[in-house]
């Protein structure tokens, strides 16, 4: 087995996060919103989590990523030979990278209150 040179990594990540893009992109049609990449995310939170959405909806749609990334982490637990194995670790990035644009644009709801509450 060969060693994985730093550069040679940096170079992988960047050839996988186009892969990314191209697989969010094609994917996305069918569960965004025209304007709203967690169009999905919310609705499902609204019907599964009423309560917990309407006091943070950024929590209860993080849980129900959580649960679909599950799917994935269920058939990856058979091992590396899994069916699909590239694309549902792919998958898992583009969770991961939408439930971080939950995080961040729930950080920006909370600053944006607390300095409404300031003045």
């Amino acid at each position: 087995m060969e060693r994985t040179r730093r550069n040679d990594f940096v170079l992988f990540i960047r050839d996988k996060f186009e892969e990314i893009e191209k697989l969010f992109n094609r994917k996305n049609e069918g569960y965004g919103g025209i304007d709203d990449v967690l169009w999905s995310f919310s609705q499902t939170a609204k019907r599964l989590y009423p309560a917990m959405y309407a006091q943070e909806p950024y929590a209860a749609m993080f849980l129900v990523a959580e649960t679909l990334v599950d799917k994935h982490n269920v058939a990856l637990a058979k091992g590396i030979a899994v069916s699909e194995c590239e694309e549902r670790l792919l998958d898992r990035i583009v969770y991961s990278l939408l439930q971080l644009k939950m995080v961040y644009d729930r950080s920006a709801v909370a600053v944006g209150e607390n300095s409404e509450v300031n003045r």
